[in-house]
């Protein structure tokens, strides 16, 4: 099935009254739970941005079992996207290519549907208008009906992402939403490969720091060209991003002294790669393609994964070994 087409078959699944929670078969256990930003969420694993679009399913998605979920992205008026095809999967490498041109309803249709909505886990709303004004007013319009905001300052598809001085840019957003929004602000950095990309990304990590942002999202899809894209480039997920998250999530820590919540997201697929993000620093995890090649049980699969590496190297340290104990939220030592 074309993969586009397979999403939406999901989406529509997921409106059904299906009993979700048993499907997820997430446990409720109070080890696995922590906070964001002050927000209680009752385990580490969110859900990234772009899963749900339109945000119509996060309800269903909560009952799932995730800690936390985020919209969108959204932009204050609708966007149709990029033409088709604009989706392909790489199944041999459990990757996504995307260059969907964030495709939405607009944000007052967002809003609509979120205040009809059911809250059954924390969710966040991911914005990414190119005009300050636009994403202040984007914002605005949300707020009520989210628990935070993340700002999309690393899109692909969006041309505030590559195509101007983001470092004024990020500085003028975060400062203005936290202006007009009492949410705490999560930016979504993108992905770095060379030493330059790394510098630029820690600066970024830092204005967002100084400007009153209260968490980082590493990272976002990585640019590629593709001729299998109408647009032919887009943005690539999956499994080969993996190698460089905990390190680079590591160093984002170690850019902002430890004070900003950090949330890991690229490649994370295993039990044992968010164990790797959460040791390195972070304080959550995010996925998205490994929900959409493993299935609904992954969140399950995840935290009792979690649980269990956490019950195994707690009974080392009870031995009097120096084992380092893994737990949502960063390492603490045994």
């Amino acid at each position: 099935m074309d993969p586009e087409t397979a999403h939406g078959v999901a989406q529509r699944l997921l409106a059904l009254p299906l009993p979700w929670k048993r499907i997820g078969a997430v446990p409720d256990d109070p080890m696995l739970a922590t906070s964001l930003a002050g927000i209680r969420i009752r385990n580490p694993i969110g859900l990234a941005a772009g899963f749900d679009k339109t945000c119509r399913r996060l309800d269903a998605l909560g009952r799932l079992g995730f800690g936390y979920v985020i919209g969108g992205t959204v932009t204050l008026r609708p966007r149709p996207g990029n033409p088709r095809p604009r989706l392909i999967r790489d199944r041999d490498r459990s990757a996504l290519v995307n260059a969907m041109g964030v495709p939405n309803p607009g944000a007052e249709a967002v809003a609509r549907t979120l205040a009809r909505l059911p809250r059954t886990a924390p969710r966040f709303i991911s914005v990414a208008d190119e005009a300050i004004e636009d994403a202040l007013a984007t914002v605005e319009r949300v707020q009520t009906h989210a628990d935070a905001i993340e700002l999309n300052a690393s899109c692909p598809n969006v041309s505030w992402g590559r195509d101007r001085d983001n470092e004024s840019h990020l500085r003028a957003l975060v400062a203005g939403i936290r202006g007009r929004s009492a949410k705490p602000v999560f930016v979504k950095l993108p992905p770095f490969a060379t030493a330059t990309e790394r510098e630029v990304v820690l600066a970024l990590a830092r204005i967002g720091q100084e400007s009153g942002a209260k968490g980082l999202t590493f990272g976002n899809s990585r640019p590629v060209t593709d001729a299998r894209l109408a647009a032919g480039e887009g943005g690539l997920s999956g499994r080969p991003l993996w190698d460089r998250t905990p390190a680079s999530v590591a160093e984002v820590v170690e850019a902002t002294g430890g004070e900003l919540v950090v949330n890991a997201c690229g490649g994370i697929f295993t039990a044992e790669d968010a164990a790797s993000c959460l040791q390195a620093g972070a304080a959550s995890v995010q996925v998205y393609t490994a929900l959409v090649y493993e299935g609904p049980r992954l969140v399950g699969e995840l935290c009792r994964g979690l649980l269990g590496r956490r019950a195994a190297t707690s009974g080392s340290a009870a031995g009097g070994g120096r084992a380092r104990r893994v737990r949502p939220g960063g390492p603490v030592r045994a």
